[in-house]
């Protein structure tokens, strides 16, 4: 089974649609089901069920806004993931983070690679980039 975090916006309908087409079982759950900035939340969906993997879609997406809700920009795509990775470490389930190209400052003049260097230039970049580097932090798989 695999858990699909922000299951109602346009990536997690995508992704669960996805895995129905393919066969996989998978639960699709958005913030009314589980607030990723929740610890105890995250803890509770991860301990009622055994999953293969969770893919996280779940994201503060509000560019533009994000420079005047910054609070919640990082809540979501700094702290939310942070409790999903850590949560997922506990439990020995890989994690997928989904991020963006906002995490780079647009001046390439070829498609980004993993390994290039990030220079975000507003608060979502910014934001989605510190949640990388909580999943890397957390050493989950």
């Amino acid at each position: 089974m695999i858990l699909i975090t922000g299951a109602a916006g346009q990536l997690g309908t995508d992704l669960c649609e996805l895995a129905d087409g393919l066969g996989l079982k998978s639960l699709g759950v958005d913030r009314s089901t589980l607030d990723i900035t929740s610890p105890g939340d995250v803890a509770a969906i991860l301990a009622g069920k055994r999953y293969d993997a969770v893919i996280n879609a779940a994201a503060y997406t509000a560019v533009d806004r994000a420079e005047e809700e910054s609070d919640l920009a990082f809540r979501v795509n700094r702290d939310g993931v942070r409790n999903l990775a850590e949560a997922c470490v506990s439990h020995s389930i890989p994690l997928f983070q989904v991020s963006t190209d906002y995490v780079f400052d647009g001046k390439s003049e070829r498609p980004y690679r993993e390994d290039d260097p990030v220079a975000p230039l507003g608060v979502y970049g910014q934001s989605k980039w510190e949640g990388e580097e909580a999943v890397r932090a957390s050493g989950v798989d």
